[in-house]
């Protein structure tokens, strides 16, 4: 987590304000990644945008009544962009979840179609808020899995830089954004989220990116359960203990406690 992102986190309060904060500012899951801005652009996004962050955590109402209906965590987080994009003077969304259904054939789904004021053109978005764990430390990329084991960093980086944001250059999708005025001139992966190591790993994926610990074990009683809202910033205790867990303690460590079932499915 940057400077920047931790000093205005210290600031805020209220959890979906802390969390809407955390969702700008993180930094990229995979830094090198081909179409991620550069972990800049999301700090300049938050310091256009901090002042308005301290009025919504004196009355967050408004933020709160957005994110109301939103359960799971993957659209809790582009229910958070999408506030900030309806907010923020700069942007303009054209389209949001927008279903490319052309002769009867459903050909994929846009998360936003946005109009940046300030650099005068239309940019296609794909969101994401991912948590994996790093199996083998040694092949760090092909062995990211998620809680469901099921879920790999690889295929869902390649699912979005691939397929979700080619979209727009599918034949029958192209004519017709063109036709609308839609088509977009850039696109944009934001892919954030948090990389989970074993303990004692020196070796990371990304330098600058967000990373916990996992293990079998229970972590020590610093640690506190979050409920699936809460992998974000915390601040979300869960009174239930799962199988397989997320912890963080009080200065900002995180943990997922893992049982043997997930364990030899990884290392399957």
């Amino acid at each position: 987590m940057s400077q920047t992102l931790t000093a205005l986190l210290s600031q805020l309060t209220d959890p979906i304000v802390r969390d809407l904060a955390w969702a700008i500012a993180s930094p990229n899951l995979l830094r090198a990644s081909s179409l991620a801005p550069e972990n800049t652009w999301y700090e300049r996004l938050v310091g256009e945008y901090q002042d308005r962050l301290l009025e919504l955590d004196d009355n967050p109402t408004l933020l709160h009544h957005h994110c109301q209906s939103q359960r799971h965590l993957g659209f809790y987080f582009e229910s958070l962009w999408h506030f900030f994009l309806l907010d923020h003077a700069r942007f303009q969304v054209l389209a949001h979840n927008w279903q490319q259904v052309i002769d009867g054939t459903t050909l994929g789904a846009f998360d936003f179609i946005v109009w940046d004021q300030r650099l005068k053109r239309i940019e296609h978005w794909e969101l994401a808020a991912k948590f994996y764990l790093i199996s083998r430390p040694e092949q760090p990329f092909d062995s990211a899995l998620g809680i469901n084991t099921r879920d790999k960093l690889r295929r869902k980086h390649e699912h979005m830089l691939n397929h979700q944001l080619m979209l727009s250059q599918q034949p029958k999708v192209h004519l017709k954004l063109l036709a609308q005025g839609l088509l977009p001139q850039h696109t944009r992966l934001i892919l954030k989220g948090r990389l989970y190591y074993p303990n004692g790993c020196q070796c990371f994926l990304d330098a600058q990116g967000e990373r916990g610990t996992w293990g079998v074990e229970s972590p020590s009683t610093a640690f506190v359960a979050q409920q699936k809202l809460g992998w974000l910033t915390g601040g979300r205790d869960s009174k239930t203990r799962e199988k397989k867990q997320s912890y963080r303690d009080a200065c900002g460590n995180w943990y997922v406690q893992v049982d043997q079932d997930w364990l030899n499915m990884a290392k399957g």
